[in-house]
C-alpha cells in the first residue's frame, strides 16, 4: 500500500521544522537568571541595600550577558525593595513556605525556559530546584547554581555539576 501526502502535508513538514530550527537559534548564547532573593540575602525581608549589594556580589561570580533575563522571586512583603533594586526584571511574589521557590519553578515550566534558553543560573541552593534542575539538564540546557555553601542542598548539589558560591568574603580580624 503506497503512502500518499496531501499537499497541505508536504508543507507542514518544512514549516514544522523550520520552526524548531529557529527556536534553538533563538537559545543560543541566552541565559535567564533565576533568584530567589531570600535565600541568597539571608532575609525574608531584604532591603533594597542588601540587594543591590547581593547583586554586585553575584556579577563577579557570574558574567551576565546583554541579552540575559532575569527572574526574581520574593514574598510579597518584600516585593517593593527588592523592585527597586532591579530595573527590567520578572518579579514574582509568593508567600508562604517555598513560596518563592515554587513560583520560580511554576515559571520556568511553563515559559518552557528549556527551549529559550541555553543557560539557567540557579539562584538558590533548595532542594526544590533539583528537579527543574535534572529536567533543563536533560533538555540540553547548560544549568549554574549559585548558592551560600551552607545553604546548598545535597539533591541540588547533585543535580548539577556546575556549582558557585555567594558566600561573602570573611571579614578579617583587626
Amino acid at each position: 500500500m503506497a503512502v500518499t501526502t496531501s499537499a497541505a502535508d508536504q508543507f507542514r513538514a518544512p514549516h514544522r521544522r523550520g520552526r524548531r530550527r529557529a527556536r534553538r537559534s533563538l537559545r543560543i548564547g541566552r541565559a535567564v537568571h533565576l533568584l530567589d532573593i531570600e535565600n541568597l540575602t539571608r532575609s525574608t525581608r531584604p532591603t533594597t541595600s542588601e540587594v543591590v549589594a547581593l547583586m554586585g556580589h553575584y556579577r563577579t561570580i557570574v558574567p551576565i550577558g546583554s541579552m540575559d533575563q532575569f527572574i526574581v522571586a520574593v514574598n510579597h512583603n518584600a516585593l517593593v525593595s527588592v523592585g527597586t533594586a532591579f530595573h527590567s526584571a520578572q518579579l514574582l511574589a509568593r508567600s508562604g513556605p517555598d513560596g518563592a521557590d515554587q513560583a520560580l519553578v511554576e515559571a520556568a515550566y511553563g515559559d518552557q525556559l528549556n527551549q529559550r534558553f541555553d543557560h539557567v543560573v540557579i539562584g538558590s541552593g533548595d532542594h526544590y530546584f533539583a528537579e527543574l534542575a535534572g529536567w533543563l539538564t536533560v533538555s540540553g540546557v547548560r544549568v549554574t547554581v549559585i548558592s551560600r555553601r551552607e545553604a546548598l542542598s545535597w539533591q541540588l548539589y547533585a543535580a548539577v555539576p556546575d556549582i558557585r558560591t555567594i558566600d561573602p568574603a570573611t571579614p578579617e580580624a583587626a
